[in-house]
């Protein structure tokens, strides 16, 4: 069962008032009281009653999807509409309908998602793990819904599908050194997320094991205008470049591409590495080397995972990584 504000606090030594506090993120807490707190939610891997929920009989046929970010960005790329479509097949099949729950993109991003929980309509959830913040994964735990994250949630260790971040990462940036570049840079995204993280790991790991700067390292958002900034920034700060990982696909590398295209460097001169496929990238005039993710099969697992919780037979493990593929475009 989910965790009440008192047990957290009695964990923690603190008021449940500050609990409070953490979860609504509200300032005026210490660093080290609010990463006590959120320490103490992380370590109980929280797993819900999913035995008691099934035997309950009361659900209602209706599984939700929380995308990470607003549907006009996350549905633009391939990724979260492979994904999507993944897990409303599966649904489907076991006779279950599916509800999207986007945040808003003003004002309290997800205002939608607690008004559906609150109206107990929802029988388990399917969460992009990316933004979703500590107020509402508290809700979702008090209310005792089971539900699975797509990649790994930074706050909270529970049951996640993700593909297996660091090892893509390495083969990507080893096949650009045995291709002869050596002067490698990475743009990545948001350094808070968690995938962020481990592909940095296998870029660098790789780099230093080889005797390569691994320093030329470039965090933005995922917007298009913050994307081309970053990209120039790198080039001005490191003209001798001579290939660029980009750790993230979609809109985000075509924005580094026009970027670099503007700013007068020929995309044939630089060697290219990027953490996504897509099958557009056969039409361009220069050779890019990709890791190809199996989106559809981690929407598949997430959602059969989600039924097993359901079916009170929740998996043994909290991380299933799945491998990606290397591809030469």
């Amino acid at each position: 069962m989910g965790l009440t504000i008192k047990e957290i606090a009695e964990m923690a030594q603190v008021a449940k008032s500050t609990v409070s506090k953490v979860l609504n993120g509200q300032k005026g807490i210490s660093e080290e009281k609010r990463n006590r707190i959120l320490k103490i939610i992380q370590e109980v891997n929280y797993q819900p009653n999913s035995a008691a929920r099934a035997l309950s009989k009361k659900q209602n046929g209706t599984i939700g999807f929380i995308l990470p970010h607003e549907a006009g960005y996350s549905l633009s790329g391939l990724y979260w509409t492979e994904i999507v479509t993944a897990v409303a097949s599966e649904v489907a099949r076991h006779g279950n309908n599916l509800m999207i729950i986007t945040p808003a993109e003003e004002g309290e991003p997800f205002h939608n998602l607690e008004a559906a929980i609150r109206s107990h309509v929802i029988d388990g959830l399917i969460i992009g793990a990316e933004q979703i913040d500590t107020k509402n994964m508290y809700l979702i735990m008090s209310e005792n819904i089971p539900f699975v994250f797509i990649g790994q949630n930074q706050t909270l260790q529970h049951f996640c599908v993700d593909v297996d971040n660091q090892e893509g990462s390495e083969k990507i940036i080893s096949q650009l050194i045995d291709h002869g570049y050596k002067k490698i840079a990475c743009i990545s995204g948001p350094q808070e997320y968690q995938y962020t993280r481990e592909r940095l790991d296998g870029f660098r790991n790789i780099m230093m094991n080889a005797g390569l700067e691994a320093g030329r390292v470039f965090h933005t958002s995922y917007h298009e205008e913050d994307a081309m900034k970053t990209a120039t920034t790198l080039i001005e700060t490191f003209p001798d470049t001579d290939a660029i990982y980009i750790t993230a696909g979609g809109t985000f590398a075509l924005a580094i591409f026009d970027a670099l295209r503007f700013g007068g460097i020929s995309l044939k001169d630089i060697g290219f590495g990027i953490f996504d496929d897509n099958k557009i990238f056969d039409f361009l005039d220069f050779p890019i080397i990709t890791a190809e993710q199996p989106i559809k099969q981690m929407g598949t697992l997430a959602t059969k995972i989600l039924f097993d919780q359901l079916a009170g037979n929740p998996p043994k493990e909290f991380i299933h990584r799945l491998p990606v593929n290397i591809v030469l475009r």
